[in-house]
């Protein structure tokens, strides 16, 4: 299916003030209809289990730069003090740091986290060394096919066949949405327009605005949040598809499955192989977004 620009959309903004009382009354999805009309993806650790590249690039730039270095030392050094733990740490970042400071975050707020006393100048050139790095990695031979997540295709299939929306939303660089895209072989799935990149919205994750624009590039029709199927590996994505009023189901390729819960997660899921998943779609009423709802028509 391809998916169309309505050039009469509405701003963002006006969709962001119509849709608050449906969000907001949303939340509780105990009470959701059971309709979906699109399925709103992450990229990274939902469609393709790229976390390990990401750990590896940061572990390799960060211990680059001293100011990081000295830091993060010395809040270890802290630790095993409240700890009594004399023994040396004289090794990178760990997963939990991976996982706490850094998974599913945009850069801006990675570096802004990282490197408070840098300059925006010095923390931008910091995220385009790692990006251009992590593209490095991501486009030798087939990586990106090897790390899709498990049952994707299944799950694109099953889309195909009800004549589902699909949009993917993340917090990456454009460049780097489209090398794992086209790695897997989804990137004409989504079409032109199916890629939403957090930093070119009004807000990045975990603000809902991603998803809230998504939600506007399914069909010429607009789809309510509350008809769309969120899926998720981070506790930021997780926060902003709450936020937006979708159905939020996470993915625990990096977290574990009580934060993906605390994060607004309705269930978790292995991968999309999962018997959760499938028991749980198989309960759906599956409507094509070209087709009104009663809450769209009666607005």
């Amino acid at each position: 299916m391809t998916i169309l620009r309505n050039n009469n959309t509405p701003t963002l903004s006006s969709v962001v003030e119509s849709l608050t009382t449906t969000s907001a009354t949303t939340n509780n999805n105990n009470n959701r209809n059971n309709i979906v009309k699109a399925i709103l993806f992450d990229i990274d650790g939902t469609l393709v289990n790229s976390d390990s590249i990401h750990f590896a690039v940061f572990k390799e730039l960060l211990w680059q730069e001293e100011d990081f270095r000295l830091s993060y030392n010395n809040q270890q050094q802290q630790q095993r003090q409240e700890k009594n733990d004399q023994e040396k740490h004289n090794n990178p970042i760990d997963e939990e740091f991976f996982r706490q400071r850094i998974s599913g975050r945009s850069n801006g707020s990675i570096t802004a986290d990282l490197f408070p006393s840098w300059s925006i100048e010095k923390r931008d050139a910091f995220s385009i060394r790692k990006e251009e790095r992590f593209r490095e990695i991501a486009t030798q031979s087939d990586r990106m096919k090897k790390l899709q997540m498990p049952g994707l295709d299944r799950l694109r299939d099953w889309v195909d066949s009800n004549r589902l929306g699909k949009v993917a939303v993340t917090n990456a660089p454009r460049l780097n949405g489209e090398v794992m895209l086209i790695g897997i072989g989804y990137a004409d799935w989504f079409g032109t327009d199916g890629l939403i990149i957090g930093d070119e919205c009004e807000r990045p994750k975990p603000d809902p605005s991603p998803y809230l624009t998504a939600c506007q590039r399914i069909t010429v029709v607009i789809v309510s949040p509350k008809e769309c199927i969120v899926f998720e590996d981070s506790p930021s994505g997780a926060t902003a598809g709450v936020a937006a009023g979708a159905y939020v189901i996470g993915i625990k390729s990096g977290q574990d499955e009580a934060t993906l819960l605390d994060a607004g997660c309705q269930f978790v899921i292995q991968d999309f192989e999962d018997v959760k998943l499938w028991d749980y779609l198989d309960r759906l009423t599956p409507i094509p977004p070209t087709t009104l709802s009663s809450s769209s028509s009666s607005s």
